[in-house]
């Protein structure tokens, strides 16, 4: 009893150690006002006592963030879906139009402003027209279309809410109470009147998708990064995607073969290399442009594509997890999409990729495949898992489970500027919410403004190569800035010697198809040929090389300094260290030259210089390093 003193309420306890803003010292408690609700709960049952605190401590999670939570859709796909955030609810009450860009205009300009912008820079934008009344919104669509029209631009209503106006409490979901009896017939006639005056007029919200028209060479591009786990289903589902809109998987590795590039993978059901080469091509209402499997190899129709969603096939297996990690630096990626199977739960392999795309700064998104074979109790506790391993402090996102229109249109406003992050839950067997994915990729729109780089000097990432029979050196990647144009000159580099060599550019091929001119983000083929006596093999071509202006007058880079933040180690790492960087399409061994701190571990920040062992390489100040062991 001493210093804490005993509790009123429980007398037959001998001290209450519930007390609000107290802190333990030593033994005891220091003194302060008991709390009512901790000490009735001392009484309670243990299970109800553990109830409880969960409860509180959501509660205090919900005021810090500001946001509803999603806690019991995540549990149980079966439930009532959970409620959009508070903040978009309040941002969409504000202004009868609301514009979704990553890269618009102030948000003063008006919103015509805006939407030109976004136009030009981005090519798409998603629009949100209300909510307001019926005459209101039609008057809106009208010069939506036409402010459109004059920015060469198509406008497709996704999707339209509306909500029956009435009194307050009918809106909120409570309404007037059933009554009987003659004592109640005057009540229920007065609340009637009353109702009748504070009922409000219904709503209308519309969601207008305005892209750009398709135009000769151009389109606009969205790169998928797809990791996960061996056996969650990537291939598969990538398969599924990029197929007309009715096909579907038939359980036995039908969608998976549309994908995997060796007879090895086919064999074993495991992918092993970098698929980059599988396209959904969607039109500038959203539809589906993709062909029959009899019809792959055939000529391409461009003409209609107005966008273009590009799937990174990842490996799942530890053995390839360096060719994952090269996939991730290497191509560039927009998003990540993190893909787990529902009867296998959260793996290691999972926590690495999530761990990977959250250091890398990609957004990510969650799809938990197999959900048509996983059991109810399964499922769930593969919700769980997966809930905690993105709440945790190195993460700090908020899952957010999607299954109607209603909750696609809050997780596409908020994906990329907040803390959400969309959870699905598919099957590629039957179907389960694949319609639902397929309008998620149409509507998020590209991380970078690529049409502001179209005036810069070019730069090309080398990620392939290959000799052609009768045609020559072949190199593929991805083109970061500029614009390459058939006979257009380049510096190929650097060499095991540092140097760059001069070449031109002979052909060029996009998606399967010959091109004028390859466009900054959009991937390709280049063949190419030495402007030398020496022959272009000789010059020692390797992944990890580039293709530069030669108004750059590039250097290559023996050492360079960084800072390091070590996630994870089971190592000390001390000068000497031998760790594999990877860099954009750089992947070599380094040596730690020199570091402001005398070792490294888990959790420390430090200023370190690297020296490359074999030899120099291209890099560029503010590139994102990641090594690993």
């Amino acid at each position: 009893r001493g210093r804490a003193g005993a509790c009123a309420r429980t007398p037959s306890a001998p001290r209450c150690r519930l007390r609000r803003g107290g802190s333990q010292r030593g033994a005891g408690w220091q003194s302060g006002a008991c709390d009512e609700r901790a000490c009735r709960r001392r009484a309670q049952a243990p299970h109800q006592r553990i109830a409880d605190t969960m409860t509180e401590f959501d509660d205090a999670q919900g005021a810090e963030a500001g946001e509803t939570r999603a806690k019991a859709s995540l549990m149980t796909p079966e439930k009532k879906p959970s409620a959009p955030p508070a903040a978009l609810e309040a941002a969409l009450e504000k202004t009868p139009v609301d514009l979704f860009s990553l890269t618009s205009a102030g948000a003063d300009e008006p919103w015509e402003t805006r939407l030109q912008y976004a136009a030009e820079s981005e090519g798409e934008s998603l629009v949100t027209l209300g909510p307001a009344s019926e005459a209101e919104v039609e008057e809106f669509t009208g010069k939506l279309e036409q402010l459109a029209a004059t920015c060469g631009c198509d406008c497709t209503v996704v999707h339209a809410v509306r909500k029956e106006g009435g009194a307050d409490g009918a809106r909120d979901g409570g309404g007037v109470e059933a009554r009987t009896g003659a004592e109640h017939e005057g009540k229920e006639a007065r609340e009637g009147r009353e109702g009748a005056k504070d009922a409000k007029p219904s709503t209308l919200t519309k969601f207008v998708l305005v892209r750009k028209l398709p135009s000769e060479g151009r389109h606009l591009d969205l790169r998928v990064a797809v990791v996960g786990n061996v056996d969650a289903g990537k291939s598969t589902l990538v398969g599924v995607l990029t197929g007309p809109t009715s096909f579907l998987d038939d359980g036995r590795g039908l969608a998976r073969s549309r994908v995997l590039r060796h007879k090895h993978e086919a064999e074993t059901g495991r992918t092993s290399s970098i698929a980059e080469d599988q396209h959904m091509r969607l039109n500038t209402r959203g539809q589906c442009l993709a062909m029959e499997r009899h019809q792959r190899h055939a000529a391409l129709d461009q003409s209609e594509t107005a966008k273009v969603v590009s799937f990174i096939d990842l490996a799942g297996h530890e053995r390839y997890l360096r060719t994952t990690v090269y996939g991730l630096t290497a191509h560039e990626p927009d998003y990540v999409m993190v893909v787990v199977g529902a009867n296998h739960g959260i793996t290691r392999m999972t926590k690495e990729h999530v761990g990977m795309a959250i250091a890398l700064h990609v957004p990510l998104f969650v799809v938990v495949t197999k959900v048509d074979l996983c059991p109810e109790p399964v499922m769930k506790e593969t919700m769980k898992s997966l809930t905690r391993l993105l709440k945790l402090p190195g993460a700090r996102k908020q899952p957010y489970v999607v299954r109607t229109l209603d909750e696609l249109m809050v997780a596409v406003r908020s994906f990329g500027r907040t803390a959400i992050t969309p959870v699905f839950t598919i099957s590629s067997v039957d179907g389960t919410n694949v319609p639902l994915l397929r309008q998620f990729f149409n509507l998020m729109p590209s991380r970078r403004a690529w049409v502001n780089q179209k005036d810069m000097p070019a730069e090309f990432l080398i990620d392939q190569h290959f000799n052609v029979p009768g045609v020559g050196l072949v190199v593929a990647g991805t083109l970061i800035s500029g614009v390459v144009a058939l006979n257009h000159v380049l510096l190929m580099g650097p060499d095991n010697q540092g140097k760059f060599n001069p070449v031109t550019v002979r052909s060029i091929h996009h998606m399967r198809a010959a091109v004028h001119a390859l466009l900054p983000g959009q991937t390709g083929a280049f063949v190419v040929r030495s402007r030398t006596k020496d022959h272009v093999r000789s010059f020692g071509i390797r992944k990890g090389m580039v293709l530069l202006e030669p108004s750059m007058n590039p250097v290559a880079t023996k050492s360079f300094t960084c800072d390091v933040l070590v996630l994870h180690s089971q190592t000390t790492m001390r000068v000497n260290y031998q760790p594999i960087v990877y860099a954009r399409n750089v992947r070599q061994c380094v040596r730690i030259a020199a570091m402001d701190k005398e070792i490294l571990r888990t959790g420390v920040r430090a200023r370190v210089t690297l020296e490359f062992m074999y030899r120099p390489e291209f890099l560029q100040p503010g590139t994102k390093v990641l090594f690993t062991e």
